[in-house]
């Protein structure tokens, strides 16, 4: 059963995750802006792949990519309303920014996955 309290709790570390990491970034200026684009992208939907899976355990891949597409709308109308990008009247952008959350966040979701089962397995085998 999905569990919505983990699906929060995923989308809420991961937005934690991303506020420090780019205070960090953009308080000491370590890298360049593409950098910090890719990193702070690598990062936010990493932790997504891997804290939803670990707290909704009976649907792990749906969770993830839940909480992929409402972490990208999030970003999208913080873009939107905050920062008055006009992001929604090109629609080729939204379809990009949803394929490329989601599928980073389900491949990070799969390996992270496979990690558990693995570690699993070696923890019954040991017992």
């Amino acid at each position: 059963m999905f569990q919505f309290r983990g699906f929060i709790q995923a989308i809420g570390v991961s937005l934690l995750l991303t506020l420090v990491y780019g205070f960090i970034i953009g308080m000491f200026n370590l890298l360049p802006v593409e950098w910090v684009v890719i990193t702070t992208f690598l990062l936010s939907y990493g932790a997504i792949g891997v804290f939803a899976p670990l707290w909704n355990k009976k649907t792990p891949y749906f969770a993830t990519f839940l909480a992929a597409i409402v972490f990208t709308v999030i970003n999208i109308l913080f873009s939107v309303i905050v920062l008055r990008i006009p992001v929604l009247f090109n629609p080729i952008a939204v379809n990009e920014n949803l394929i490329s959350s989601s599928v980073m966040a389900l491949v990070t979701a799969c390996i992270f996955m496979q990690i558990n089962k693995r570690i699993e397995r070696t923890n019954n085998d040991q017992n």
